[in-house]
């Protein structure tokens, strides 16, 4: 109702603007605009009616305000649209709803169209959820031990919400034994997981008559335990050209190495991303030049673990110091 009532006195002060003298004020000479006619509904779809209707003759711009009733209760204003077109959505299955519409000018408002109206069915099923996505984190400094999941939203008017369904096998066919949880949007946080323990999840969605959509395709990932550092060996000196070596994880797909100048920041290295469980130091770019170790420094690492060849954040090694010999 506050778009229909600010929508309102911007056509009321438009008709009714100028430059009278001061202390008068300027009298419409307009009066209200014909009826909008054939009134029509153009769509029933679930929960939702599409109505159109003929532009009030000689009018090329004026306000249209739909009212509707319910179950046939009273007509109260329930949108206003500049268009000829109108979707009401969110309504309740097998209730009939009643329509008219009304033009408004500087003049003020017409008469009603002629009624019209619609009964919304529950009769399509949801579409399956698309583009499902999932990221398994194991940061053991955080105290986070979570898989992400998201997907794209679906497009019903009618929806509720989604289905989450999830095994430790993969390939399964969603029972009510896999069923998670119901959640309302695009996305949930599984925090109920073990570290080691691949996890499978498929996603449906459900409008609100309780159809239940096909399940989207099957999607997992395992959190991952913390790489064990093994070379160079903690406080000790290392001679340069310096190689790192880390305990490998069945489950990980990549490895990134961060070399640092103190326990939480000032990274110095650029080490590419490998599957390997070594890896040679390769400084970063600054100030055009190459940053090497330097003899005597103290220096911090770490190796990071993903179960994708991107390189997305899985697992985090604890933190080790060593020194470059001189």
């Amino acid at each position: 109702m506050k778009r229909l009532k600010t929508a309102w006195l911007v056509v009321v002060g438009l008709w009714h603007c100028g430059d009278g003298e001061k202390g008068t004020a300027p009298v419409a000479t307009v009066g209200p605009p014909p009826a909008p006619l054939a009134l029509s509904v153009e769509r029933i779809g679930d929960g939702e009616v599409w109505l159109n209707w003929q532009a009030a003759a000689g009018e090329d711009e004026v306000l249209y305000v739909v009212y509707r009733s319910a179950g046939g209760g009273a007509a109260v204003a329930i949108d206003s649209t500049l268009q000829t077109r109108f979707k009401d959505q969110g309504l309740q299955y097998e209730l009939e709803y009643t329509y008219r519409v009304t033009a408004i000018n500087g003049g003020g408002e017409s008469s009603s169209s002629n009624a019209i109206s619609g009964q919304p069915l529950n009769s399509l099923t949801p579409q399956v959820p698309t583009s499902l996505r999932v990221v398994a984190h194991h940061l053991e400094v955080l105290g986070q031990l979570d898989i992400t999941l998201d997907w794209n939203e679906n497009s019903e008017t009618d929806l509720i919400g989604y289905r989450v369904y999830r095994s430790t096998e993969a390939g399964f066919t969603p029972t009510l034994d896999h069923l998670l949880l119901q959640v309302s949007g695009p996305g949930f946080i599984d925090e109920e997981i073990e570290v080691g323990t691949m996890y499978y999840y498929r996603i449906a969605a459900i409008d609100r008559g309780g159809k239940e959509s096909a399940v989207s395709e099957e999607v997992s990932d395992v959190a991952l335990p913390s790489p064990e550092l093994l070379v160079p060996v903690a406080g000790e000196e290392t001679a340069a050209p310096l190689t790192f070596t880390w305990g490998g994880l069945p489950e990980a797909r990549a490895f990134r190495v961060i070399v640092t100048t103190s326990l939480t920041s000032g990274e110095v290295s650029d080490i590419p991303l490998t599957s390997d469980t070594t890896a040679v130091f390769v400084g970063r770019v600054k100030d055009g030049r190459l940053v090497a170790l330097e003899p005597g420094q103290v220096y911090y690492w770490k190796v990071v673990a993903s179960t994708s060849a991107e390189g997305i954040e899985n697992s985090v090694s604890r933190v080790e110091s060593f020194k470059v010999a001189e």
